[in-house]
């Protein structure tokens, strides 16, 4: 099958060596080519990228080995699939979600434990905590301060698990640093998954007026003390998780997760 000429020139901008083209993943290096194209912003989140057609002529492959690319591309949340006479496959808003399902597979796989998940909280969230004592502004005060206000008034469980969740990442957002805001968003996605799953009502993970303690240092912009409560918080909650775990694996192991 025979390469064209559009398809070396891609390869040439994207910076990638020609000679590492191997026929059996044939799609997969399209598809890094693709990936590259939408990371470098030649395709816009919305945007379509070329139909199948248009792709097995740019590159002179077979349709088939286009559509692979394509079916690996969305696996990953770079496209996203539309049917109809508008259809086609389209660039999505890359989203931290993606990073959360694949973190949920690999815990569930064992590859990554609960104890891999805590010690990572460990290390990051105090310095998220120092940092958002730092940079958090008026609004962002304002908007936790909101989520607070709602947990202590609300008695419904499932809700509460879920605003627990967005204290975390609210001040994973204000924290000024976007990979960390990533990661968090990532973290906390995957434990609010894992705490809905155990529903562990008659658990308290969290203790009561923790959260309003480390909003009160943010507030009043105490890098250090906001440093060491968020990690005897974050210790607690590690304890916590740890003690479900059983819990988890075992309902894994009945098909329940």
């Amino acid at each position: 099958m025979r390469v064209n000429y559009f398809f070396k020139t891609f390869i040439i901008e994207m910076n990638v060596p020609f000679e590492n083209i191997k026929r059996p993943s044939l799609y997969e290096e399209i598809a890094g080519i693709l990936r590259e194209a939408i990371l470098s912003r030649r395709y816009q989140p919305g945007e379509p990228i070329p139909s199948e057609i248009v792709l097995t002529e740019q590159f002179g492959v077979s349709r088939n080995v286009v559509r692979e690319a394509i079916r690996l591309l969305q696996s990953r949340g770079f496209l996203e699939i539309r049917r109809g006479p508008k259809g086609g496959a389209f660039v999505t808003d890359l989203h931290p979600t993606t990073i959360s399902e694949n973190l949920s597979d690999l815990i569930r796989v064992g590859f990554v434990t609960i104890e891999h998940l805590t010690q990572a909280r460990m290390y990051l969230e105090p310095e998220v905590f120092r940092l958002a004592a730092l940079n958090a502004t008026e609004e962002d005060l304002a908007d936790i301060e909101n989520l607070l206000t709602e947990y202590d008034r609300t008695a419904d469980n499932d809700r509460q698990v879920t605003l627990n969740c967005d204290f975390h990442r609210r001040v994973g957002k204000v924290c000024g640093n976007p990979l960390f805001s990533i990661l968090v968003q990532s973290i906390m996605d995957f434990t609010e998954r894992f705490v809905r799953t155990i529903n562990p009502t008659h658990h308290i993970v969290h203790q009561q007026g923790e959260h309003r303690q480390l909003f009160n240092t943010i507030r009043n912009h105490d890098p250090g003390k906001a440093f060491t409560l968020a990690q005897n918080h974050i210790a607690h909650l590690n304890d916590e998780m740890k003690g479900l775990e059983e819990t988890y694996e075992d309902m894994l192991k009945r098909g329940k997760g």
